[in-house]
């Protein structure tokens, strides 16, 4: 779960799944406003979730989720939460990409962009 800082109080959000990765998102944000969201994927095959283009307004972190599968097993998916927070007010889009990093020059498996609109 994430963890909000409002003022002096603390407001846990889940982070919401999305069961399409290859699509846009929209989102809105206020400035220090993180919203997260979680994205399928499978890093045993190599594939992992990254930015590959993010807009000045917003700050956009990628962290594999611990593995949710009985000890032992292998090859399983494990999801990918993404933060996104505002920074300065603006619109803007982040561009991740489901790709094998050392494969340079090769389409990514699929996109995820997420257009902001940072108030």
């Amino acid at each position: 779960m994430l963890a909000m800082l409002i003022g002096s109080s603390v407001v846990m959000a889940s982070p919401v799944e999305v069961t399409e990765p290859s699509c846009e998102q929209k989102m809105e944000l206020t400035v220090t406003e993180t919203k997260s969201f979680l994205l399928p994927g499978n890093p045993t095959t190599g594939f992992i979730w990254q930015v590959a283009e993010c807009a000045d307004v917003v700050e956009v972190k990628v962290e594999i989720q611990p593995m949710q599968s009985p000890r032992g097993m292998v090859g399983c998916p494990r999801n990918t939460e993404v933060s996104v927070t505002g920074k300065q007010t603006g619109q803007g889009a982040a561009k991740l990409i489901y790709a094998r990093p050392w494969e340079k020059g090769k389409a990514p498996l699929h996109t995820h962009t997420v257009k902001v609109n940072v108030k």
